[in-house]
């Protein structure tokens, strides 16, 4: 582990380090390249998902400093919002969600895993982009307010772990990957990512560069546009590489996020990703999901028809989970 990480209060949550599976199936239906899989859906916290190294993290801390109650936001069938409900009823601490209505509001999916968890949820009649642009963070600090008038100690979580702990947690999972690829001498030249609030893919670039590995990271943005996503990008992962003490510094030319996959926008399908995750199902036997992995999905296939990608790359993508959406989205996937 990096030396700096090491230091860190960490919790542990999930179940490290998480498969890294060839995807042979997969790459013979595509005519090449090689795709190895990263099975973040496989880290046990709450059907699996990317946040939850995240949460190792964020959850320490909190720990330490008292904290019993935890809010945060994000759209109805949010992951993020299920894992740190779920890691935070593990922690015996109370969970409470203020959430956007989104696309699929009925008590199905993440929702109807929060129902069984007992999460504290109120719905508001904003889309995720209104919400995630706008005052949503002074909406949870009145909450926090109100719950610590009435003796609680909360904790408000941005949307996605989007913090320096959050990023941080991707870095270390750069090396846990590169250890993995190096232990059966495959020199990946991708690593490819979702690209939502944005901390993953910083960590990744973060972790690619401090470590000097002969590999790019490639985000596919399914809410902001290129320019915002990469703006906030060099922020976090900037402000990150100061809190580790790294010496060095991104500039937005160094980053790679193409959203030309998002379609009508966040948590709305498209024709390419329900493609995408009945490809990987009928090849590999692996589930990916409506809003995050299966237009990933979608842009790392689209890269290989085009030439972006050849059959002699090699590339490793990164499952951030997100599996009970599925059920949510039932009517757009069986059309």
């Amino acid at each position: 582990m990096i030396p700096a990480i090491a230091r860190l209060p960490r919790i542990t949550l999930g179940n490290y380090p998480t498969p890294l599976v060839e995807a042979e199936h997969l790459s013979a239906a595509l005519g090449g390249p090689r795709i190895l899989i990263k099975r973040e859906d496989l880290t046990g916290l709450a059907l699996g998902g990317n946040k939850c190294r995240k949460l190792e993290f964020i959850m320490a801390e909190a720990r330490q400093n008292g904290i019993d109650t935890i809010i945060t936001t994000g759209g109805t069938q949010s992951n993020f919002a299920l894992q740190m409900a779920a890691a935070a009823r593990k922690l015996d601490m109370e969970p409470y969600l203020v959430l956007a209505q989104g696309a699929h509001a009925e008590v199905q999916g993440n929702l109807l895993l929060h129902d069984i968890l007992g999460s504290n949820v109120k719905i508001l009649e904003l889309s995720p982009t209104q919400l995630l642009r706008g005052s949503i963070m002074e909406i949870m600090h009145r909450l926090a307010d109100e719950l610590t008038a009435e003796g609680r100690h909360p904790l408000v979580i941005p949307a996605g772990a989007h913090n320096i702990l959050g990023t941080t947690a991707w870095v270390d999972a750069v090396d846990e990957t590169w250890q993995q690829l190096q232990s059966r001498h495959i020199d990946a030249n991708y690593l490819v990512v979702t690209n939502g609030s944005g901390s993953t893919q910083a960590g990744l670039d973060l972790g690619v560069k401090h470590l000097r590995l002969p590999t790019r990271v490639i985000g596919f943005s399914i809410f902001y546009t290129r320019d915002e996503a990469v703006a906030d990008l060099v922020k976090i992962a900037n402000d990150t590489a100061r809190f580790l003490d790294f010496d060095l510094a991104f500039t937005p030319e160094e980053i790679s996020i193409y959203d030309e996959y998002n379609g009508e926008g966040y948590g709305i399908t498209t024709p390419e990703c329900i493609e995408a995750i009945k490809l990987v199902a009928r090849t590999e036997g692996i589930f990916l999901d409506p809003v995050y992995t299966g237009k990933a999905m979608a842009g790392l296939i689209d890269f290989i028809r085009q030439g972006r990608f050849t059959r002699d790359d090699t590339i490793v993508f990164f499952h951030t989970g997100g599996i009970p959406a599925l059920f949510a989205y039932a009517q757009e996937i069986t059309g």
